[in-house]
């Protein structure tokens, strides 16, 4: 039964990937409901949702979670490390890690290697958010996941895998397509950097 609904689905596909676009009625023919990008950005919304709301006592974000994720693997990263291990660019890394500092979650210094780099530590109360976040990260997977057979779920993410890998060299984290961007601070008047 698994076997023909692939089928089936690889053939509307198919189909779906032959419309002509130069068709007055090409949007007829490739609804927005059949399109990969919306639905990527529908089940990315649908899981930021169901994260939020499973870590909402720890008012924590996917990629908040995720940095202090790879801070924990890798302590003593810097921002440009992050961005190409989390998948944002670095500006978005220095904005959360900013926010992070403020909560007192993330720790931040000069790099000895390189003075004009700073990297990041996570502190006790990182960790120990990090660990307390665990349990709604998982349950934000389950429940991502629930609608999937188990024997779904191993295929579903190898071909995310392979969808992110195959694609990774013609957009790369640092292309500046992410969602998690602080508006930034209107400069000054005097902050002119002419002078």
């Amino acid at each position: 039964m698994a076997g023909s609904f692939y089928r089936y689905a690889m053939s509307e596909i198919e189909e779906l990937v032959q419309a002509r676009t130069d068709d007055a009625d090409w949007h007829r023919q490739l609804p927005l409901q059949s399109r990969v990008g919306y639905l990527i950005r529908r089940l990315h919304q649908i899981h930021s949702a169901i994260f939020v709301e499973e870590c909402r006592e720890f008012g924590i974000t996917p990629v908040q979670y995720g940095l202090l994720t790879a801070l924990h693997c890798f302590p003593g990263s810097d921002q440009v490390s992050l961005g190409r291990e989390v998948g944002i660019d670095r500006t978005n890394v220095a904005d959360v890690l900013e926010r992070l500092s403020e909560r007192g979650l993330v720790r931040r210094e000069r790099s000895v290697n390189d003075k004009r780099s700073k990297i990041a530590f996570l502190t006790p109360a990182g960790e120990a958010i990090l660990e307390q976040g665990r349990a709604g990260m998982m349950r934000a997977q389950e429940r991502i996941l629930a609608p999937l057979a188990p024997p779904f779920r191993p295929a579903f993410l190898a071909v995310l895998t392979q969808l992110i890998d195959g694609n990774s060299q013609s957009v790369p984290s640092e292309s500046g397509f992410d969602v998690e961007r602080r508006p930034r601070k209107k400069p000054h008047a005097r902050d002119d950097s002419s002078g």
